[in-house]
């Protein structure tokens, strides 16, 4: 069931229909810091592990952690030369966007490479 693609794109589908609905219901309390990308992540994440583990025979999500740890540390020096202190919301908001585009563009990445694996 997890190794399907269309598992994924069903459950991202749905997942994101999902929070649209309860935004648009919750309109006026909803926190407008929260971003859909930003529920999404965890759905990505697992989408990710169980695609690439399936068609590369091992998981990419190790790596992307990884990277995305380097890039964290590089990011909190930069903060640091370049501002002299580090202001924390505004770091974990651009890293956890940075993060969300990672994971979302991998997401795609995998689906596309799925599906023409499918049908080709």
């Amino acid at each position: 069931m997890f190794k399907s693609w269309l598992f994924w794109l069903v459950a991202f589908l749905v997942w994101n229909i999902l929070i649209l609905a309860i935004k648009k219901i919750m309109a006026k309390k909803w926190p407008s810091r929260i971003k859909t990308l930003d529920l999404n992540l965890p759905l990505l994440i697992l989408g990710l592990h169980f695609m690439s583990k399936n068609l590369m025979g091992l998981s990419l999500l190790p790596f992307l952690i990884f990277a995305l740890a380097l890039f964290g540390i590089a990011m909190t020096l930069m903060y640091a030369f370049l501002e002299g202190d580090i202001i924390y919301r505004a770091f974990f908001v651009r890293y956890l966007r940075v993060a969300d585009i990672v994971f979302f563009c991998s997401f795609m990445i995998f689906l596309v490479l799925e599906i023409c694996q499918t049908f080709i």
